[in-house]
């Protein structure tokens, strides 16, 4: 079958455009633009509205009181992809294992970065897709167990069983009730043209064709008629029910949650509050906020990083990538379950897990491949997730540490600075000669006037992790020259300064206001898939306030956004507000 390609050429792609009335393309906003940031002719990539901070400082969100007098304001809506692991949570939970799913999708739609809506769906991801609803598709029809269960049929009316089917897994599928008559018999005609060869085969069709739909592939959101503003309508209770599920599970509403939708139960803030709270202590919702921070760091990309064989001969053919990620899940389970969530213990903490892979990291020694505490020796210094190796490998060259990477990190991951954009000519890096430090020869930038006004923002916060090497290794000396660890921010004023090494620049941002703000905006845009705008000021405001409120606990994040506006409401189909 062919997908989002020449509606009439196939049902399952005609249902699913047709049923929705989406017989442009499939793909795109509904209502109120997406919130993508605008890319400008030299290729600088601005956020819209509060999105971004200047290098110099906050901008201003309103107060609490000031918001009250405010109207309701939910901002864009962008209609979402099911990401690749969504795509594969969601099908588990509809009909079970598929062997050989999760490779139909190695390289394909992975997980937007942080605050970027995904790009429309191209030839690769069309191709995953239709090769994805095949497979689950003949998966079920050639397996009597799973066919019985999601579509029992022992009377002699096979369309009456088919037609049943459409309404109990189409509604699970497509995460709301299928009623219209209409409807239901454009399913049925996939069904008609499969069921010719025998009654699996017509199921396993529908099954194919479903998978294709945008209605499946997508998270569609209509609203409500409902206004709660001029500019804001309530979303139904499934719509609230699939916001929410594919927030904190990342997979599709479960029987539980889509009776509380059915019953009601998430008409309201209160109603939606409540779910929140067994949601998370669910077994899917525990895991929810790490996912968020190795989203955030781009733990994922461990794996892939390619690496100097003959400085590190370990990187290649060992567990070594492996126990990165694994020690980054203890260390944030750690986090946010021991320390209580503290965005101060994510900065500074000195508890460090590993095993016999990472031991030699802390000057310690152990024969277990599981990760238990152990204490560094000697100078080696650890301050939470600035010490991370898997963090600091990710933020470096294959050959040398990066100040550049991660002085970046820290102005527009941790400050929420937009920095400015790289010159048209970038002048190549001088070649690592002897005896000459990565700090000696980023000198460069100090000089050069097409350089220094964004390096000056990077390097000198970056200097303070040249303790670490390209692995994440502590270091005394860099290309036998002793390490100089000291560094200095500029801004904001909160925390701007000198400071010699990481340990005392993890201190700096865990007290800065700056910082705790910026951690509310990227929780926003990992929630939200679009970065926070101006019409997002009292959402925002919301977080933030919360996020104080409870000691800066990354745990009370998830509620906090999900109370505000954006999270709860969205724009009518005919609003007039300009994205």
């Amino acid at each position: 079958m062919e997908f989002l390609s020449g509606f009439a050429r196939t049902p399952a792609v005609f249902l699913g455009c047709y049923a929705l009335g989406l017989v442009s393309g499939c793909t795109g906003t509904i209502g109120g633009g997406n919130g993508q940031p605008t890319d400008t002719p030299n290729g600088q990539v601005v956020p819209g509205g509060i999105g971004s901070n200047g290098p110099n400082g906050l901008s201003s969100l309103p107060t609490a009181e000031a918001c009250q007098k405010r109207a309701i304001e939910p901002g864009p809506a962008p209609m979402r992809l099911l990401t690749a692991q969504q795509y594969l949570n969601t099908i588990h939970d509809l009909v079970g294992d598929v062997p050989s799913l999760a490779s139909v999708f190695a390289g394909v739609n992975g997980d937007s970065a942080l605050g970027f809506v995904q790009a429309d769906v191209g030839q690769v991801e069309m191709e995953a897709f239709q090769k994805a609803g095949d497979l689950v598709g003949n998966t079920v029809s050639a397996d009597a167990t799973t066919l019985s269960t999601l579509a029992p049929c022992a009377g002699a009316d096979k369309r009456s069983c088919a037609r049943t089917f459409v309404q109990t897994f189409g509604a699970k599928a497509y995460r709301a009730p299928i009623t219209d008559s209409a409807d239901i018999e454009r399913h049925l005609l996939v069904f008609d043209a499969g069921a010719t060869t025998s009654y699996e085969q017509g199921i396993g069709m529908m099954v194919s064709a479903m998978l294709q739909s945008p209605r499946f592939l997508y998270h569609v959101e209509i609203g409500t008629t409902d206004k709660v503003a001029d500019d804001a309508v309530k979303l139904s209770g499934f719509e609230a029910a699939a916001r929410l599920s594919y927030a904190l599970w990342n997979t599709k509403p479960d029987d539980k949650l889509t009776a509380a939708a059915a019953a009601g139960m998430l008409s309201s803030k209160e109603g939606v509050a409540a779910q929140v709270q067994w949601m998370l202590a669910d077994a899917r919702g525990q895991t929810m906020v790490r996912r968020f921070l190795e989203s955030w760091i781009h733990l994922s990309d461990v794996d892939a990083l390619v690496k100097d064989k003959t400085l590190f001969p370990q990187w290649d053919g060992s567990t070594l990538k492996t126990s990165m990620v694994d020690q980054a899940h203890a260390f944030f389970d750690d986090i946010l379950g021991a320390q209580g969530g503290r965005l101060a213990s994510l900065l500074t903490s000195t508890t460090v897990f590993a095993n016999k892979d990472l031991a030699p990291y802390y000057g310690a020694a152990t024969a277990s491949t599981n990760f238990q505490p152990v204490q560094p020796q000697g100078a080696v210094a650890t301050s939470g997730l600035l010490t991370l190796p898997a963090f600091l490998s990710t933020l470096a060259k294959p050959d040398e540490s990066s100040p550049i990477y991660r002085g970046k990190f820290v102005r527009e991951q941790l400050l929420c600075q937009l920095l400015p954009p790289p010159p048209p000519i970038v002048p190549k890096a001088p070649e690592v000669q002897a005896g000459g430090s990565t700090r000696d020869r980023l000198k460069q930038h100090e000089v050069d006037s097409s350089c220094s006004v964004c390096h000056q923002l990077m390097d000198p916060i970056g200097f303070g992790f040249e303790n670490y090497d390209a692995l994440g290794q502590y270091r005394s000396t860099d290309n036998g020259q002793a390490v100089d660890a000291s560094g200095e921010i500029t801004a904001p004023s909160d925390i701007a300064g000198k400071f010699n090494g990481v340990v005392a620049l993890g201190q700096k941002l865990a007290g800065s206001k700056a910082v705790q703000e910026c951690m509310a905006r990227q929780w926003f845009r990992f929630m939200q898939s679009r970065f926070e705008q101006e019409v997002d000021a009292c959402s925002m405001t919301a977080i933030v306030d919360k996020f104080r409120a409870n000691d800066n606990s990354l745990n009370s994040l998830p509620l906090a956004l999900i109370q505000t506006d954006a999270f709860l409401y969205r724009r009518p189909l005919d609003s007039k507000v300009s994205p």
